[in-house]
């Protein structure tokens, strides 16, 4: 069965993507939340700013307009009370003169007191809130009322005083009544206004201690809150740092030698990312020791092969010359079916340790690939070529997919060759009925990839971590150094090599290689050939 080459689409190139800057970072939560405390003490310090300004406001509508209200009204108060007493005492006054002297002097000291306590109830209504606003206009239009009652008093003092000078009794008795009964009545009037401002007083005190009380309960919550703002923001704080502490402690046991990765909380900050980007190093580290261990025990191995193979490669060419001689001597006479066969199985057995210990030579003799750039498509198709015979009589079929405008790449032609074949070949053995191997190849970030998929059985687990290691084999008469040759191969080239489950079933094998500096350029569309059958 003739191998060919498909065409069919080719897969997307997996690069990693690149880490981008965290989404939300350590600086701006910490920034946040010192933010949120400033709020807090902010809206503490406004609500006291606030309490203390309408305090001086209470204080100042007492101190500087109930206060001088009260006063003035007391003094007019007194004035009055003063006029009606010396009204009531007129009939026992033996000396009119002084006393019209003395009501006249006091109603004009009324007269005046009263304008004083106006000019003060107005003084009220320009520093006091709209409540105490609306409290003046209704004492002031009281004042205005007692005013009007005893205001127009003056005549009644004077027809009082001229019928006392006439003599005439009857005149005198009812002029004293109606002006005691004005004055009275201004009495009266003046007292209820006292009241009034005095319940203003007392309620605009009982208020501003309301409020004062009201004050210092939200200052007290505020200030609580702020408190717990501030223990919360600090708990964040510690809790954003806290990772970091793990950061530490992790490198420590790194730096004892612990090169397990270890698992990481999923977090979008730079701590994560860093501690994402560290254990990404420790695997890396690991990985990179774990080769040179094995690449160190490889060439102690090489070097321990070369010995024993250059050791037993004269016994065994004395031993291969010996059987020629003695097959043809025995050729000249008579021998039996029995001694042919013997002879045969010893040289056979004689050429698989000839085949071994050039393997075990080519462990230990593996020259330094000359790099060079080349097209990586030609030397595949040219090895795929090699390989058709030998996969004809396999009954396998290989599908190879090259993309077009491949980027040429760093490798030595003839250790490529080598370590591709020995992928083939591995895929073939995984097929012992026959089917399809596919080969591609591929621009992959910053390297040519070149692929095989076998539809094999497939590999566990447990045995595909090990397949690259020296002397591992599943196969009975497999010395296990194949793929370790492939891994050596590929890794002096700067690549790397990878084994995965195949999805649908098999296995996949892909060999990374740098790419040449002067080119850069990745791939564009997917060319297809057929080999001839």
């Amino acid at each position: 069965m003739s191998a060919r080459v498909s065409t069919r689409p080719g897969r997307p190139a997996g690069a990693e993507p690149a880490a981008g800057p965290p989404r939300r970072t350590i600086a701006t939560r910490i920034l946040a939340s010192f933010a949120i405390t400033l709020l807090a003490f902010a809206v503490t310090a406004g609500v006291s700013a606030l309490a203390q300004k309408r305090t001086a406001e209470d204080s100042e509508e007492l101190a500087k307009g109930y206060v001088p209200v009260a006063l003035k009204l007391g003094q007019l108060r007194a004035t009055q009370s003063t006029i009606a007493s010396l009204v009531d005492g007129i009939p026992d006054e033996k000396n009119p003169l002084s006393m019209r002297i003395l009501l006249e002097t006091l109603t004009g000291v009324r007269r005046a007191m009263a304008d004083e306590t106006r000019a003060a109830l107005s003084t009220l209504r320009e520093i006091g809130s709209e409540e105490t606003r609306q409290a003046a206009l209704a004492l002031t239009g009281e004042l205005d009322a007692a005013q009007a009652t005893f205001g127009g008093d003056r005549p009644s003092i004077d027809r009082l005083f001229a019928a006392m000078d006439a003599g005439d009794r009857d005149a005198v008795n009812r002029e004293l009544v109606a002006l005691g009964a004005t004055e009275h009545d201004g009495v009266k009037r003046l007292k209820a206004l006292a009241e009034h401002v005095d319940r203003a007083m007392t309620d605009l005190s009982a208020s501003a201690r309301k409020r004062e009380e009201r004050a210092i309960l939200q200052l007290a919550l505020l200030a609580a809150l702020t408190l717990a703002v501030g223990v919360a923001v600090s708990i964040n704080t510690r809790r954003l740092l806290r990772p970091l502490d793990r950061v530490t402690e992790r490198a420590r046991s790194v730096a004892r030698g612990d090169l397990t990765p270890q698992p990481i909380a999923e977090s979008d900050d730079e701590i994560g990312q860093l501690a994402a980007a560290f254990e990404r190093m420790v695997g890396a580290v690991g990985r990179a020791q774990s080769r040179a261990v094995a690449n160190e025990r490889l060439a102690a191995i090489g070097k321990m092969a070369a010995h024993v193979t250059h050791e037993i490669r004269n016994p065994l060419s004395s031993i291969g010359l010996n059987i020629e001689l003695l097959e043809e001597e025995l050729a000249e006479g008579k021998v039996s079916a029995e001694s042919k066969n013997l002879l045969g199985a010893i040289t056979r057995e004689v050429q698989r340790l000839e085949h071994l210990s050039e393997e075990y030579l080519r462990v230990a003799r593996l020259p330094q690939p000359r790099m060079e750039a080349e097209d990586v498509a030609t030397a595949v198709r040219d090895i795929v070529a090699f390989a058709k015979p030998e996969m004809d009589r396999a009954n396998l079929e290989l599908a190879l997919e090259v993309a077009d405008d491949l980027p040429p790449a760093l490798f030595d032609e003839g250790q490529i060759r080598q370590a591709l074949l020995n992928v083939m070949r591995n895929a073939r053995e995984a097929m012992p009925d026959g089917g399809t191997i596919d080969v591609y190849v591929r621009a992959d970030g910053m390297s040519v990839v070149i692929g095989v998929d076998d539809r094999g059985a497939g590999i566990p687990d447990d045995v595909r971590s090990r397949i690259f290691d020296p002397f591992f084999s599943t196969k009975g008469e497999g010395t296990g150094l194949g793929l370790a040759i492939t891994r050596q191969i590929v890794e002096a080239h700067g690549g790397s090599i990878a084994c995965e489950a195949r999805e649908g079933g098999g296995t996949s094998f892909r060999i990374l290689l740098p790419i040449a500096p002067q080119r850069l350029s990745g791939p564009s569309s997917v060319a297809s050939t057929r080999l001839p059958a």
